[in-house]
């Protein structure tokens, strides 16, 4: 069921992305609701499988082998973190919170110097006029700002994030010690860094364009919002009607 509902909510709700060949839809908060109710491995394979299926059927076939690796593991990182958390696994949680933080600052100061190298190069006209023809824009100061704006929207969400995630934790814990836990945020944000991360580097390997992929990291930062939000939205509702109880969950 859990694999249905996240191939109908990737298949149907997509927005393609500008710039780029990809696409962003609404499969990820279904992803996020398997894993809380259901744990990682299930989590994983509704995400993988879903997603996957949507790619391979909504014209996206090149993409559907990369598509089910980086989907189950995005599921099963909710799923490992949210999901009847066990004393055991605390170190491990640790450990790859550290390295996914690390990992991501990494990630954010490459692309935000690559940003800023290609203000320098696009100074020259005939690179310019390269770009501009990729990026679909009809000026050089249109190419500028758009540069710009995806250089900032990366590097405020850098810092929003987490400042949120924090926020929700401490102000919400009381209402739902689970679904609002630290480790279960903590776990989605990661799945989200996975995501972006895992995609921008596979658009590379095959489309054989490191410049353009870049300008599709913010669309896939509202994806993981949105997903973040739906998924939340849902669960509440299900626990209104009494669907869904996690009273036995602990963390």
């Amino acid at each position: 069921m859990m694999i249905a509902l996240v191939f109908v909510a990737t298949f149907v709700i997509k927005i393609p992305i500008p710039f780029t060949q990809g696409y962003i839809h609404a499969g990820d908060a279904m992803i996020f609701l398997a894993s809380i109710l259901f744990g990682p491995l299930i989590g994983g394979l509704a995400g993988g499988i879903g997603s996957a299926m949507a790619d391979l059927f909504g014209g996206y076939a090149i993409w559907a082998l990369p598509t089910l690796i980086i989907k189950f593991f995005m599921g099963y990182l909710v799923g490992f973190f949210g999901y009847k958390t066990e004393k055991r696994k605390k170190s491990k949680k640790f450990y790859i919170s550290l390295s996914g933080v690390a990992i991501w600052a990494i990630f954010g100061i490459w692309v935000s110097n690559t940003l800023n190298n290609l203000l320098v190069d696009i100074q020259d006209k005939e690179r310019a006029t390269e770009l501009m023809k990729q990026m679909q824009v009809t000026t050089q100061d249109a190419l500028v700002s758009t540069i710009s704006n995806v250089q900032t929207t990366i590097i405020v969400a850098s810092i929003i994030i987490p400042l949120i995630i924090l926020f929700l934790s401490l102000l919400l814990k009381n209402k739902d010690k689970y679904l609002f836990s630290f480790s279960t945020l903590i776990g989605m944000t990661l799945s989200g860094l996975w995501m972006i991360i895992t995609y921008f580097f596979t658009e590379i390997l095959i489309y054989g364009n490191v410049i353009l992929p870049i300008f599709g990291i913010p669309w896939n930062i509202v994806q993981f919002g949105g997903g973040l939000v739906i998924a939340y939205i849902i669960i509440f509702s299900l626990k209104r009607l009494k669907i869904f109880k996690n009273e036995e969950n602990t963390q």
